[in-house]
């Protein structure tokens, strides 16, 4: 199976098609909307010879199958995008081809767009970002040719990999005085108003240690994490971008004191305007959506479910651990005049993963010890009940998520389906299992086996974590994408 053959006999044919198309610009804006798809096109291929270079020895029959399809699938479209012009080129065959031509070639660029999509997943899936690092110029013409998501994640990757004695960052200092927020004793999260605009805010309470250098590490966490996620790119990732970061000192006894650096995050403009909040509101996430009975349609439980995971996708592509991923940690804008009971759905705008505070690189060891919270818990998982974790990676993200999954899929709070008696940690196990089996008869069998493999798969002490994110993508993620695209329809 010449898998690097058939990648290059791809590059030849898109070579000789461009040339071909090349000719034509002139005649039609939508020839130079084909030669912009090319572009990205031979950027992808180029990725897959790269990575076929280093890896082909290594790859696994069922991978090299996969990439097969893939080649064979975009080489018949070349074909028969080459077959929508003829030959000669003559001034009267092109405008023919204007008059008419064009439109054959419309739905072969939905196919190529398909195909690009579907490419850069399996990019993801097989791990190129860590293999091809290094080679930055496909990137950069990625980011050119509108192909944000590759580019975007690989800086993630950048900024989360950097070293602390790399070059000095932007000042992302925030003057508190600037921020119109309503800072409450016992709540770590606001909206808020920065320069009139709504902005959502984190604190990362850090208490009075016992000596500077202690306080001064839990600080620069702080900062990295502000660092991390100070991006425009990452609202695409399902992922806020953060301004900065506005320190604030509490009232309370010099003993009690802690200092709250809060990281201000900026809310995409399309999202603002979904439920008329105010810089006084509550912050609307996933748990308050379930808590308000909110009427959400299965197209927007299903978006919301794909949304979640490929938050947690390319989280973990960057090298990246989320560790405290629940309910409450999902950001979304609703319209909270639309209950449940009213029989009409909820206006709800997109998903986004917050709560980084505990999260940090694959490679780092944690110090954090297990959660008090009985309900809490119960999302994470079944090693990190009880026990002190080493070393955070996807399969505690992924169990976490399943978890997620099973309240999305019931429409109700894990305290609500599940009793907060404390429990051993395989019970606890056994019954989230059980729901999950439940969402079969709620949200479909695919639906539940997507939770299911979350909680089963994660938790499979042989798996390797090249064969876990495989599943992860494979059983978790396609299936909630190929869901989600089925039942889009036009909102009325």
């Amino acid at each position: 199976m010449d898998v690097l053959g058939n990648t290059k006999d791809a590059i030849e044919l898109l070579t000789l098609l461009y040339r071909k198309y090349s000719d034509y610009q002139d005649a039609d804006e939508t020839i130079k909307s084909i030669c912009t798809r090319l572009d990205g096109v031979q950027v992808r291929l180029e990725l897959f010879e790269e990575y076929l270079l280093r890896a082909e020895s290594n790859l696994r029959f069922r991978h090299k199958q996969i990439l097969v399809k893939s080649l064979e699938k975009v080489t018949d479209i070349l074909h028969d995008l080459s077959e929508r012009l003829p030959d000669p080129i003559t001034v009267p065959r092109k405008i023919a081809w204007v008059a008419w031509g064009k439109r054959r070639v419309e739905g072969l660029l939905g196919d190529l767009d398909t195909w690009d999509y579907d490419s850069q997943r399996t990019i993801f899936t097989y791990d190129m970002l860590n293999r091809i690092r290094g080679h930055d110029l496909l990137y950069e013409r990625l980011f050119k040719t509108g192909d944000r998501s590759l580019a975007a994640t690989l800086s993630l990757s950048r900024r989360i990999h950097s070293s602390n004695s790399d070059a000095q960052g932007p000042n992302l200092a925030i003057p508190l005085s600037t921020i119109d927020f309503d800072p409450l004793e016992f709540c770590h999260r606001y909206l808020a108003k920065l320069d009139s605009e709504l902005v959502y805010m984190e604190a990362l309470t850090h208490q009075r240690y016992a000596n500077d250098e202690e306080e001064k590490q839990a600080i620069e966490r702080t900062k990295r994490i502000a660092e991390v996620f100070h991006s425009s790119d990452l609202p695409a990732m399902h992922l806020l971008s953060c301004q900065g970061i506005a320190k604030y000192h509490s009232d309370r006894p010099l003993r009690q004191r802690v200092a709250d650096y809060h990281l201000v995050y900026t809310i995409p403009e399309s999202d603002v305007g979904i439920g008329n909040l105010n810089w006084d509101s509550l912050v609307p996430t996933l748990k308050t959506a379930l808590d308000d009975e909110i009427s959400m349609s299965l197209e927007d439980r299903f978006r919301i479910a794909t949304e979640i995971t490929m938050a947690v996708m390319e989280i973990h592509a960057a090298g990246w651990v989320h560790k405290n991923i629940r309910s409450d940690n999902v950001l979304m804008f609703y319209d909270k005049t639309k209950k449940a009971a009213i029989g009409r759905t909820a206006h709800i705008g997109t998903a986004y993963l917050v709560g980084f505070g505990g999260a940090r690189p694959q490679t780092y060891g944690s110090a954090n010890y297990a959660e008090i919270d009985l309900v809490r818990r119960r999302y994470h998982h079944p090693e990190r009940k009880g026990t002190l974790v080493k070393r955070f990676d996807i399969r505690h993200d992924m169990y976490s998520l399943g978890v997620v999954l099973i309240e999305l899929g019931h429409r109700r709070q894990l305290y609500e389906i599940s009793s907060d008696d404390e429990r051993g940690v395989e019970e606890d196990h056994t019954n989230l299992v059980e729901f999950a089996h439940g969402l079969a008869d709620i949200m479909g069998t695919k639906y539940a086996n997507a939770a299911l493999t979350c909680l089963t798969k994660s938790t499979e002490k042989e798996k390797t974590m090249d064969v876990l994110r495989e599943e992860f993508y494979d059983d978790v993620l396609l299936p909630l994408k190929h869901m989600f695209e089925g039942l889009k329809f036009q909102r009325v």
